[in-house]
């Protein structure tokens, strides 16, 4: 693609008079991976649902990440995080609603993918849900059991401050 503009890639060799140093922050690493969950929650038998209304995810919290290392270097990113599942049912053959409300947290591990990172020794690590939390089945099955589907997207940003060498074009 240089060559259709009509320049060539060269290296710059950076004396003091020709050459500037800038210093700034730039994505190092990247992260993303998807997860499902299957969890199983067991009822008292005073509120056996009949039917499952629907549920929703509230209240997500993510922890600061944690960088895990090996032995050549940053391997992958620790997410983790909580939130609140509220599922309505119906029961007492659908004379009575009720909302049960259902901790659900998550610790994952987050392979690093394009990791170039001078080892400046400051890192920065950005953690978002690129999906959030979402129940995408529930069911009532036996022994007044219910199962719950769940679906998450969790993507990471590692950065660092970098150095680049700018070449100066003294005016004429």
């Amino acid at each position: 693609m240089s060559e259709a503009a009509g320049t060539e890639a060269k290296a710059i060799t950076c004396s003091r008079n020709t050459c500037r140093e800038i210093f700034t922050k730039t994505v190092c690493g990247t992260a993303q991976k998807s997860f499902k969950y299957i969890r199983y929650i067991d009822l008292p038998r005073v509120c056996v649902p009949n039917q499952i209304m629907g549920c929703s995810v509230i209240g997500l919290r993510l922890q600061k990440p944690e960088v895990e290392e090996s032995g050549t270097g940053v391997n992958s990113l620790r997410a983790k995080g909580h939130c609140q599942i509220h599922m309505w049912y119906i029961r007492e053959h659908g004379k009575e609603t009720s909302v049960l409300q259902y901790p659900f947290n998550f610790d994952e591990l987050l392979p690093l993918d394009n990791f170039n990172c001078p080892n400046t020794g400051n890192l920065e690590v950005r953690i978002i849900t690129g999906k959030k939390p979402l129940v995408s089945a529930s069911a009532m099955i036996e022994n007044d059991r219910i199962k719950l589907d769940i679906e998450l997207r969790i993507c990471a940003e590692l950065i660092s401050e970098t150095k680049l060498c700018v070449k100066v074009v003294p005016r004429p």
